[in-house]
C-alpha cells in the first residue's frame, strides 16, 4: 500500500488519466476495459503487463475503488484518489 508521495511518475500519470476519464468525480463508474483502452492510447509506450501492475497497485492503495455490478465490475475514484487527481491536475495545468 502506497501513499501519494511514494507513487512513481508512471503511476501518477496513470492515476491522472483515470481522473480525467472519470471527469474528476467519485460518482462516475467505468469498466476496466474502457479505461484500459484509453490508457493504451494516451500512454502508447506502456506495456500491458506494467499497466495491470499499476492498476493493481492503485486499487490496493485505495486510490481506485472496485464496485461490483453484475458480471463486469466497474471502478471509480475514491476520495483520496480524487484529492490526488486534483493535485496532479493543478501540477500539470491542462
Amino acid at each position: 500500500m502506497k501513499t501519494f508521495e511514494e507513487l512513481t511518475d508512471l503511476e501518477k500519470s496513470v492515476l491522472f488519466v483515470w481522473g480525467k476519464e472519470l471527469d474528476y468525480t467519485t460518482t462516475a463508474r467505468y469498466p476496466m476495459q474502457k479505461i484500459k483502452k484509453k490508457l493504451l492510447t494516451t500512454l502508447p509506450d506502456i506495456k500491458d503487463k506494467d499497466l495491470r501492475r499499476i492498476n493493481k497497485t492503485l486499487i490496493s492503495s485505495g486510490f481506485i475503488t472496485k464496485q461490483p455490478s453484475g458480471r463486469n465490475p466497474t471502478y471509480h475514484l475514491s476520495r483520496e484518489g480524487l484529492r490526488c487527481c486534483n493535485i496532479l491536475k493543478d501540477e500539470y495545468v491542462i
